[in-house]
C-alpha cells in the first residue's frame, strides 16, 4: 500500500491557547513530523504558490477572504502519483480546512483512497471539515479523525501512535 502524510501548516505568528505566539514550525507540521516518526511515511507539505504572511492577523484576513469568496489558492506543488492512503493534516480555520487544503483535495484522484484526517485547533475541533472532505472526495474512505488541541500537542505522542496504528490496522 502506497501511503503519504500530506499537511498544511502555518509557521510564524499563530494563536496558541488564546494568545498569539511566534512558532518556528506550525502546530500541524509538528504533528505531521510526529506521525512520520511513528509511521516512517514520507511527508508532502501543502503550500500555496503565494506564501501567506507571518503576521497572524493579516493571515487570518486572507484566509477569511478565501473562504468568503470561495477561492482556491494555487499550490506550489501537487501529487503526481496515486496514493492508496493519505494522512491529511490541517488546522481548523473558520470552522473548516484552510482553502489550500481544498485546492489539494480538488486536484486529488480520490478513487480507491483512504484519508486519515488529523486536525489541530484551539478549541474548534474539526468543524465541517469531514463533510467538506467527503464532498471534495466522494469516492474516498474517510477514517475517524485525530483532533488535537494546540496546547496539548507535545503531550500527545501516545495518542498519535495509537491513532496511526489503528489506521494502519483498519486498512492494511
Amino acid at each position: 500500500m502506497k501511503s503519504l502524510i500530506a499537511y498544511f501548516s502555518h509557521r510564524g505568528y499563530n494563536c496558541v491557547d488564546g494568545k498569539v505566539k511566534y512558532l518556528e514550525k506550525g502546530n500541524t507540521e509538528i504533528v505531521a513530523h510526529m506521525i512520520a516518526c511513528v509511521s516512517n511515511l514520507p511527508l508532502f507539505k501543502i503550500e500555496p504558490e503565494s506564501p501567506y504572511p507571518d503576521n497572524f492577523y493579516e493571515y487570518l484576513d486572507i484566509t477569511q477572504q478565501e473562504l468568503a469568496n470561495n477561492t482556491y489558492p494555487k499550490l506550489k506543488g501537487y501529487l503526481h502519483e496515486h496514493y492508496d492512503e493519505i494522512y491529511l493534516g490541517f488546522p481548523n480555520y473558520w470552522g473548516t480546512m484552510p482553502r489550500a487544503v481544498f485546492s489539494f483535495l480538488k486536484a486529488l484522484n480520490d478513487e480507491h483512497i483512504v484519508i486519515h484526517p488529523f486536525i489541530t485547533h484551539d478549541g474548534g475541533d474539526y468543524g465541517t471539515s469531514l463533510t467538506d472532505i467527503k464532498t471534495l472526495c466522494p469516492h474516498a474512505t474517510i477514517t475517524e479523525p485525530l483532533s488535537l488541541k494546540c496546547t496539548h500537542i507535545q503531550c500527545q505522542l501516545s495518542a498519535i501512535e495509537n491513532w496511526v496504528k489503528k489506521g494502519s490496522h483498519d486498512n492494511g
